[in-house]
């Protein structure tokens, strides 16, 4: 804000433009065979992401599986937006229970997807996330 503003009271620009940069947790349950809903998951991520959004995905429930799924089929709808989410650093990791769950842990080995917790426990820390300040998206 410059002096005659301060003075006058105007508004403080920087402010407003930071205040329209939020943060979102994309909690994404939907697995390949729901591939259309997933999709709009990655899509969300992306534009959000390119508008200068902080944006983490997590795989959660029957998403554990998207790794596995575009390992044996890489050339599957969505294998475009899959490989944007990991290149823009985006995907920020597995449920590790959900994956046990779904006995979808083997493809994170072979994989640059963190699985975040063990299979007894449940990840992300939601509540973590809300008091960081990430909206919480949950799609499928």
């Amino acid at each position: 804000m410059g002096i005659f503003q301060s003075i006058i009271g105007g508004r403080d620009d920087s402010k407003v433009e930071a205040e329209q940069h939020g943060q979102y947790a994309i909690l994404l349950n939907a697995g390949p065979d729901r591939p259309a809903v997933a999709g709009n998951g990655f899509n969300y991520a992306i534009e959000l992401a390119s508008a200068g959004h902080d944006v983490q995905l997590f795989l959660d429930g029957k998403a554990t599986k998207w790794p596995a799924a575009f390992a044996s089929d890489p050339d599957r709808p969505f294998s475009h937006e899959w490989e944007q989410v990991q290149t823009l650093g985006l995907l920020t990791g597995a449920c590790g229970y959900c994956a046990s769950a779904f006995d979808a842990t083997d493809a994170y080995d072979d994989s640059d997807i963190n699985l975040l917790s063990e299979g007894t426990d449940h990840a992300p820390a939601v509540a973590d996330l809300a008091t960081d300040g990430y909206e919480l998206v949950t799609i499928g």
